[in-house]
């Protein structure tokens, strides 16, 4: 579909569909003066334009669909139905598909699609632990969070997602199935998603049930403890076989997995002690938080980068294994996006369903906002998420606008326009970011990746 074609569905959700939502979850019982899809357009909008917008500042947004009601009577519609109306709301937008044309980077076409996954989590009220359990115990912090789980193609720019589970969800447990990725496509995940059975799964893709194998592949760091083993079947020892000199480089074959294993490239990287430096303190804040304290094995570990994959050599180069690994801290700056430009963990009032109301609210925003990127300006290499979500909160109410008074196509045009100017990042010579590397080919330093 084009994204025109995809803005005409998500009118359809906010101006049709969502009256049917509003009557079945019990949001809306009788005709009033606010109606369902008035509601629900001017706080999604509202709040993608303002993260921090008042009641007033709804009620101003409202009046451009020429509905003119009271801060009181936005504030009473905050209710648990109205929570559960904006929950499917997202759920529907979540579901349009804007498969796009792919980045011109011969390193990541060589695959359907380069997959990266992660979540993040938001803490609520003990209030709402009923609806979404946290980490904590009763009375304690983090009773009740929200987790949400992404999935975002680098070649394209679509998100997966987000689908939500409590916030005491482990990453092993997502609501992503290893079935739903692609023959021929790259999935890339931090260690939380690390499960041996996990990646042999992705490697062992069967085509239609076919007994014939298809490929898919994955690039990880190695989760500490984690058993590797020669063709033989023999342990392999990692402790004699990390590389002792800042920026040497040891590469072998292994199999992952005792029993029916998958053979695997191991990559061992020295970094410069102050990256290890670096990465122990964040181990031993992460312990500390969950009440732990880390081994020394661990720790020592730090001083080298170890990973995995299933990609053979004349598809990519170790250098290019470890740029490609470099692709998983993209999803950070995305959800780092939605909470500092979307503000998705932030709101002003204590009442516990508003605020749910304001947090499905802003992820519908972000949605939407994450199609009109990758549409306005995926295709170039250096493209500025932050600097894209900057200009689209300026723009944004002119499609709900679009969606009250027709002309919708020509506005989104317009919005792309903006789009393609000026939301680019600056090459850097000491510091070239992960496009850079991906462009450059073999062009940069070993140096470059240490970190």
């Amino acid at each position: 579909m084009s994204l025109t074609q995809v803005m005409e569905q998500y009118q359809s959700i906010l101006e049709e569909e969502v009256q049917d939502i509003a009557y079945e979850t019990g949001a809306v019982k009788r005709k009033g003066k606010l109606d369902a899809k008035t509601f629900v357009q001017q706080t999604i909008f509202g709040f993608w334009q303002d993260p921090d917008i008042r009641l007033s500042g709804l009620a101003q947004i409202g009046g451009r669909r020429e509905v003119y009601v009271t801060e009181s009577a936005i504030s009473q519609r905050f209710t648990l139905e109205c929570a559960n109306v904006f929950l499917r709301i997202m759920q529907r937008l979540a579901e349009v598909r804007l498969e796009g044309e792919k980045v011109d980077i011969p390193l990541l076409k060589q695959f359907s699609e380069v997959i990266v996954e992660d979540s993040t989590s938001v803490s609520l009220p003990a209030a709402l632990a009923g609806i979404w359990l946290g980490c904590g115990e009763e009375g304690w912090a983090n009773e009740a969070a929200v987790k949400a789980f992404v999935r975002w193609n680098m070649l394209n720019g679509e998100i997966l997602g987000p689908r939500l589970t409590d916030g005491r969800t482990n990453d092993h447990k997502s609501p992503f199935s290893i079935e739903e990725l692609p023959e021929y496509s790259l999935y890339i995940a931090d260690l939380g998603f690390f499960a041996i059975e996990r990646l042999c799964s992705i490697a062992r893709y069967k085509n239609d049930g076919s007994k014939k194998n298809g490929k898919r592949y994955f690039v990880s760091r190695l989760q500490p403890h984690t058993n590797l083993y020669n063709r033989r079947g023999h342990l392999l020892k990692l402790k004699g076989m990390l590389p002792q000199q800042v920026g040497q480089v040891c590469e072998m074959g292994a199999v992952l997995g005792h029993k029916n294993g998958v053979p695997v490239r191991l990559i061992l990287l020295r970094v410069p002690k102050e990256v290890a430096e670096e990465r122990q303190a964040r181990i031993i804040e992460k312990a500390k938080d969950n009440g732990n304290e880390p081994s020394k094995e661990i720790l020592e570990l730090a001083h080298w980068t170890i990973v995995i994959t299933n990609i053979p050599r004349k598809m990519a180069s170790y250098e290019e294994i470890l740029v490609l690994l470099r692709l998983r801290w993209q999803i950070e700056r995305l959800f780092r996006l939605w909470k500092e430009g979307g503000k998705i963990d932030e709101w002003r009032t204590k009442k516990p369903y508003r605020i749910l109301c304001e947090i499905y609210a802003k992820m519908c925003a972000m949605i939407i906002q994450q199609s009109l990127i990758q549409e306005g300006c995926w295709l170039d290499p250096l493209r500025s998420i932050v600097k894209a979500a900057a200009c689209l909160r300026r723009e944004c109410n002119r499609i709900m606008v679009a969606f009250y008074e027709g002309n919708l196509e020509n506005t989104v045009q317009s919005i792309l326009r903006t789009l393609q100017a000026g939301c680019c990042i600056d090459r850097r010579a000491a510091y070239p970011s992960t496009a850079q590397l991906l462009l450059d080919g073999l062009d940069w330093q070993l140096e470059l990746l240490l970190t």
